[in-house]
């Protein structure tokens, strides 16, 4: 019956993305819309060996991380414009348990064209990237080899996968360093004399080295309770802002970034004492693009805030490390969302959040001491009417919750009305775990 149910399930989620490839319209008839697809050969033949070889013992292992965490991937990796197939299993009790086969596309459906194999216990993320400019994706795997042990490594696949690198790490990302050469693989890790670095990987003449160094302000271990994300400095510079969380409970960021003269650089660190100068308290935020400019900014929150649901400054950083506050907003961690302030409010904001009843959190806002505007987050089996109750509006609906809003009579001098408000009120999006973005 297991067999069965993977088998499904398998299916099902290549048809999904069979749909998508194809551009699935929306002029099916009445008779269309109650038909079960039929599934292309190829694709048969690919879950049929799959099934054979779960009949054989082995089992299905996804990455347990990153963004691509399904079992069966679809992936041009030879950029042909067909995709290969890239199936992630273990069979255990073997010397290599850890299996990642690779399918390639033929005349007669998909044939298996290589196995990766790894003594490790699991995998921790998976990435396809050309790190050699030569149009083809690598495949960049984190093993993780034990409880304290995690090795990268990099592959060229064909019909051998050839390791072009390998090194222990903490964390690693994938992040261009200029818009004409191949992207970095940035590995995060402790040299052997324990100083935390990051060594950058880049293309040399056939061979996948280290080409730069610097170093990191945070230990490892506080880097693994932190985040590592690709962004943008202004000006559209890459850049990757690598955060880790001290026993204090401060976010300490360094923002990596590369030019001609030095190569790679920490951005942020101060020469006499060797640290980031970012470090802020950490509210459960990470560093994100909150105003939609496509610059990253990193999360300032309110000092004396206590818990989550907090006022936070957003701060960008320009190439020679320059900040500038671009945005404020109010995020209700507790609720799933968060309010953007206008940008004329910027410092004049106050927040307070209270109970009203059961099951129903009201968050006021402040300008100038002045109440503008307040947002509730209500879940209690009344919510649909206390979701409208005397000025309130309804901002949303979620399964299990209502968001609704009200409006006070200093509003309109503050600029806010029904439209702004509800433009400026944003779920908070969930994001994979952001060890490798």
């Amino acid at each position: 019956m297991k067999r069965n149910i993977k088998r499904f399930t398998l299916l099902a989620m290549l048809l999904t993305v069979l749909c998508v490839l194809s551009a699935c319209g929306f002029d099916s008839t009445v008779e269309d819309l109650f038909t079960l697809p039929s599934v292309p050969d190829e694709y048969t033949g690919l879950s049929q060996q799959i099934d054979e070889m779960l009949s054989k013992g082995y089992e299905y292992a996804p990455p347990t991380a990153g963004h691509n965490i399904q079992s069966v991937q679809l992936e041009d990796l030879n950029g042909d414009g067909a995709p290969e197939a890239v199936v992630f299993l273990r069979k255990p009790n073997d010397e290599k348990p850890m299996k990642i086969m690779v399918f390639q596309k033929g005349s007669a459906g998909y044939e298996r064209l290589c196995t990766v194999e790894s003594s490790g216990s699991s995998i921790d993320s998976v990435y396809y990237e050309d790190l050699t400019g030569d149009g083809r994706n690598e495949l960049v795997v984190g093993w993780k080899i034990s409880s304290t042990v995690q090795t990268v490594a990099a592959y060229n696949i064909g019909r051998e996968a050839i390791p072009l690198m390998s090194s222990s790490y903490t964390r690693f990302a994938v992040q261009e360093l200029n818009s004409y050469d191949p992207p970095g693989l940035f590995v995060l890790r402790s040299d052997s004399d324990g100083t935390p670095v990051a060594e950058v990987y880049t293309w040399q003449t056939n061979i996948l080295a280290v080409a730069y160094r610097c170093g990191l302000s945070s230990t490892m271990v506080d880097l693994g309770r932190g985040s590592v994300v690709k962004g943008m400095l202004m000006g559209k510079k890459a850049a990757l802002f690598v955060t880790g969380i001290n026993d204090s409970g401060k976010a300490v960021t360094d923002i990596l970034t590369w030019d001609a003269l030095s190569g790679v650089t920490n951005l942020t660190m101060d020469e006499a004492t060797g640290k980031t100068t970012v470090i802020y308290s950490y509210r459960q935020l990470i560093p994100q693009d909150m105003n939609d400019d496509g610059v990253t900014e990193v999360p300032c929150p309110d000092e004396w805030s206590a818990g989550n649901d907090t006022l936070t400054y957003w701060v960008q950083y320009n190439r020679t490390g320059r900040s500038s506050i671009v945005a404020q907003a109010y995020h209700c961690q507790s609720g799933g969302w968060y309010f953007l302030m206008p940008n004329s409010w910027r410092g004049r904001v106050s927040a307070e959040s209270v109970e009203t009843v059961a099951g129903e959190n009201q968050v006021t806002i402040y300008v100038d001491e002045k109440a503008v505007l307040s947002l509730y987050t209500i879940t209690n089996d009344s919510r649909e009417n206390r979701a409208v109750m005397g000025e309130r509006f309804l901002l949303r609906r979620q399964p299990g919750t209502i968001y609704a809003a009200e409006l006070y009579a200093d509003a309109v001098w503050y600029g806010m009305d029904v439209q702004t408000l509800k433009d400026n009120f944003r779920m908070a999006v969930t994001a994979w775990r952001p060890s490798n973005s």
